[in-house]
Parts: C-alpha cells; sequence; structure tokens
C-alpha cells in the first residue's frame, strides 16, 4: 500500500487494511481524536460521540496555541538576535559619524523600517538620522514621560519627525525617549504603514536599545 498513490486506495482496500491489522490504532491512537465516529443511538446524542466531539475541538485549539507560541518564540529569537546586533554595533561607535551609519545600516535594514531618526536637544547636529535642537523636540507632543509610544502619524507628523524623506501620505512610528545625563532625546523609527507600529506592540527589546543608545550619546 505504501508504494500505491493515495487517490487510488479505495474503500476495500481500507478495509481489508484495517482487517488485517486490527491493533493499527492502538499505535496510533491519536489518529482517534481527528475521526468522526457517530455512535447510533437514534435521535438522541450519544454521550460518547459528544465526549469525543469536545475532545476532538480541544485537541485543535491545543494545536493552534502551540503554533502561536511557537511562532512567538520564533519572533522573539529573532528580534533578540538583531538587537544584540545592534547593541554590539553601537558599542564600537567612536563619532557621531559612526552612529548615523550604525542607525541607517542595523535599523533600516535588519528591523525593515523605512525611516529612522535620533533627535538629540541642545545639539548642534545634522546627519541623516540624527538631528539635533533647541528646547523644542519634534517627539514632545506624542510622548508623555520616558514610555515608548507606537503611534500612527500624518504626514506631516511623519516630517517633523523624519526631515530627510519626503512623506505624502499617513504612516507610524515607534518613539523611543532617550534619558542622557546632560540632555534629552528619542529615537524615531517609523514605516509607511499606518499599522505597522500598533499600539499594542511589546517595546520590551525597543527599550532596551535605548538605554545602550543613551549611553553611546553620552560618550559622544
Amino acid at each position: 500500500m505504501a508504494k500505491s498513490e493515495t487517490n487510488d486506495i479505495d474503500d476495500q482496500q481500507v478495509i481489508d487494511f484495517l482487517r488485517a491489522h486490527p491493533d493499527f490504532f492502538q499505535s496510533y491512537s491519536n489518529l482517534l481524536s481527528e475521526l468522526a465516529l457517530p455512535h447510533e443511538s437514534g435521535t438522541a446524542v450519544s454521550l460518547i460521540e459528544r465526549q469525543v466531539a469536545v475532545l476532538r475541538d480541544r485537541n485543535i485549539q491545543m494545536r493552534r496555541r502551540m503554533n502561536d507560541l511557537l511562532k512567538a518564540a520564533r519572533d522573539n529569537d529573532e528580534l533578540f538576535s538583531k538587537t544584540r546586533s545592534l547593541s554590539l554595533a553601537l558599542l564600537d561607535v567612536t563619532c557621531w559619524h559612526d552612529l548615523n551609519e550604525v542607525l541607517a545600516t542595523n535599523m533600516l535594514v535588519d528591523f525593515n523600517a523605512d525611516f529612522v531618526c535620533c533627535h538629540v536637544q541642545h545639539a548642534h547636529l545634522i546627519f541623516d538620522h540624527i538631528q539635533g535642537h533647541g528646547d523644542d523636540m519634534p517627539h514632545q507632543q506624542f510622548v508623555n514621560g520616558t514610555i515608548p509610544v507606537c503611534t500612527t502619524l500624518r504626514a506631516d507628523e511623519l516630517k517633523s519627525l523624519f526631515p530627510i524623506q519626503d512623506h505624502t501620505s499617513d504612516g507610524s512610528a515607534v518613539l523611543l525617549p532617550l534619558a542622557m545625563r546632560e540632555t534629552l532625546g528619542c529615537l524615531a523609527v517609523g514605516s509607511r504603514e499606518p499599522q505597522h507600529f500598533s499600539a499594542d506592540m511589546d517595546t520590551l527589546f525597543v527599550t532596551y536599545i535605548g538605554d545602550v543608545l543613551s549611553r553611546i550619546i553620552d560618550k559622544l
């Protein structure tokens, strides 16, 4: 039977096989939860049949939950690896130009972002991905305190946070406040997709990146 094509097997061959191997389902008992085995009980619903149906549904739900957990674990593992690479690259930064290159390479490429810009208060900096400001910071209208914020932004709001790009439509961004010893800052990472950075996103890894980046800016 292993050599036969599945669509060439008829009902009688299945019957003959099961008769020749009466202990088949003892070796593959998990298959029973996937089979529909109605129990003759007239118009009433058989208790056994109902129990089997409940167990089958639970089995399906558990498989779905397990698949969701495995996907989340794979995603977190990949995100941790990228965060580790970015952190190591930041530790090698010795000047503002190096920091600009690390943000462009690691944030835009590894994290699949469309825009990235680090804003630093009371600094005279003009790079593609690092901008200095006076007292007013472009992220302050969206962020209150030190907690990262994921939000949808209009085109003009994107322009204030990512000034080197042209913006003609809405997008989204994660805004990470940076707390340095002598100044304030914000790392903004953006996307052209309005739902890419949603409010329910986990910001644990982003917060870790912010901690490392703050230390690097303090040294610079």
